[in-house]
């Protein structure tokens, strides 16, 4: 591990996937900076200024990456629950052992909160504070409005009832939209980068913090790139829609 590697490590962290760590990623980084605080210990002037400079940005961007991995791991725990996106296994796969033992944590708590939910409109008496186990299943949840899930950082917030499709859009196929002209729609890239899709707001959504670490603030008919695990979710709940942009270049619609 050195301070490149971390670079390329937070670089790779900021797109809307997790990432694959090694297994022994955290114990990497810990040598490196028990290195550079014994280099400290010995060197003077220009050289200890630098070796001060390298060793905060560098726990500076391992808080980072911990920040941005934790959003994205509370989400596929309370994601999993409701069956909202596959590939969960591969997922997993991408974690150190310390993250997986978050992610079992987090996914019990909230398998125990919809079991407590269920419990509760059934008439039924909840016990609180009883753990579920991970591995546990639970049969026929089904989400209650206006019941949400856990939320994090990274996760999307809830959003208000869902209106008809505006008239403005014209549907191709029944999940995805094409935008019958450039005129209003000229913040929005014509094509979406790699990990982000371009989607229709049919709802406002409040601020919300983005599995890329932006400030995201939502107006029904906007027309916005997001990432691709939030625009998979907002697309189930009927929230936006995808759609195709005619060729036109522009700034994406989002905030930092």
């Amino acid at each position: 591990m050195d301070f490149e590697e971390l670079r390329n490590t937070l670089k790779q962290e900021q797109k809307s996937k997790l990432a694959k760590l090694e297994p022994d990623f955290y114990e990497s980084v810990r040598t490196y900076l028990d290195g550079l605080r014994d280099e400290q210990k010995t060197a003077s002037g220009k050289e200890a200024q630098f070796l001060t400079d390298e060793l905060a940005t560098a726990s500076d961007r391992l808080q980072r990456i911990f920040n941005l991995r934790i959003g994205k791991i509370v989400n596929l725990a309370s994601l999993s629950i409701m069956g909202e996106i596959g590939g969960i296994k591969q997922d997993i796969n991408m974690m150190t052992q310390v993250e997986r033992d978050i992610y079992d944590s987090v996914l019990g708590a909230v398998r125990h909160g919809w079991v407590a939910v269920e419990q509760a409109i059934a008439g039924e008496s909840v016990v609180m504070g009883a753990s579920v186990a991970p591995s546990t299943p639970v049969a026929h949840v089904t989400p209650v409005t206006p019941v949400t899930p856990v939320t994090s950082a990274a996760q999307v917030p809830p959003v208000e009832s869902a209106p008809s499709v505006p008239e403005a859009v014209t549907g191709s196929s029944e999940d995805e939209m094409v935008v019958g002209g450039v005129e209003g729609f000229g913040m929005v890239s014509s094509s979406a980068p790699d990990g982000y899709t371009i989607v229709r707001v049919l709802k406002n959504i409040p601020t919300f913090v983005g599995t890329d670490s932006c400030h995201y603030t939502l107006a029904k008919n906007d027309v916005v790139t997001l990432p691709d695990l939030h625009a998979t979710v907002l697309c189930k709940r009927r929230a936006v829609l995808p759609v195709k942009m005619p060729g036109s270049p522009g700034a994406i619609n989002v905030g930092c």
